[in-house]
């Protein structure tokens, strides 16, 4: 288990301020007892708190390659089958992270098509100056949004929003009651007001401070019709 953040400010709000940035660190610190990072360019920032369980002294985030820059939570099981489709590609690390990295590199937003596994990731382009998130098909490994006025905000804890001052600690009624009857909330919205989840198996695309385009992976395959014929006796 891993934490990750970032901020995407509007083209009209100021930088990420490093004392948020701090305060998500500090939520999300019980989530990568092992170490944090964190990278900024411009109006973008991506914050990781680390559990290292794959490439102890090397697996540290966030990783880079090229344009990019990714943080990540959660376990990629197909990892070694993707570095050796991927021969050419010089690898940095023997993180299981890294591999989806640099298939993004390669196929854009569809990557997470290739990804088998329990993962949410976010992708800084900084030419592009776009980021991209990535929620598993099951959606095992949590990743909340917030959009303001002052942009796009993300992390893996809706705790880590609230006490980065992001959002205000204001409860959604209906969300909450459905909290308390059934233990758990259905679909993209969330017992906070202005916190949604991205949705399992969704990815995003977003730039100015927004969310562009949408993406989406069925858990599982469709169920294909089945015809049978009965012979006359």
């Amino acid at each position: 288990m891993c934490g990750i953040a970032g901020i995407l400010a509007a083209p009209d709000a100021a930088p990420p301020e490093a004392g948020m940035l701090d305060a998500l660190v500090r939520a999300l610190a019980h989530r990568g007892p092992d170490g944090s990072g964190h990278a900024m360019v411009g109006r973008i920032a991506l914050v990781h708190t680390r559990l290292a369980i794959i490439d102890l002294a090397g697996g540290d985030q966030p990783l880079f390659a090229g344009s990019a820059a990714l943080v990540g939570n959660g376990e990629i099981y197909n990892y070694r089958e993707l570095r050796q489709e991927m021969s050419g590609v010089r690898f940095a690390t023997d993180s299981d992270n890294e591999p989806p990295l640099h298939l993004w590199l390669r196929e854009g937003a569809s990557f997470a098509h290739r990804l088998r596994g329990m993962y949410a990731l976010a992708i800084h382009d900084r030419a592009a100056r776009t980021v991209t998130l990535a929620r598993d098909p099951f959606g095992i490994k949590p990743l909340y949004t917030a959009q303001t006025a002052a942009g796009l905000a993300f992390a893996s804890e809706p705790r880590a929003l609230l006490e980065a001052g992001i959002v205000p600690r204001a409860l959604r009624e209906a969300a909450r009651d459905e909290l308390l009857q059934i233990q758990f909330t259905t679909g993209a919205e969330t017992i906070f007001q202005g916190i949604r989840r991205v949705l399992p198996g969704e990815t995003l695309v977003c730039a100015d401070g927004r969310v562009l385009e949408h993406q989406h992976i069925a858990a599982l395959p469709e169920a294909r019709r089945r015809t049978s014929t009965r012979r006359r006796q």
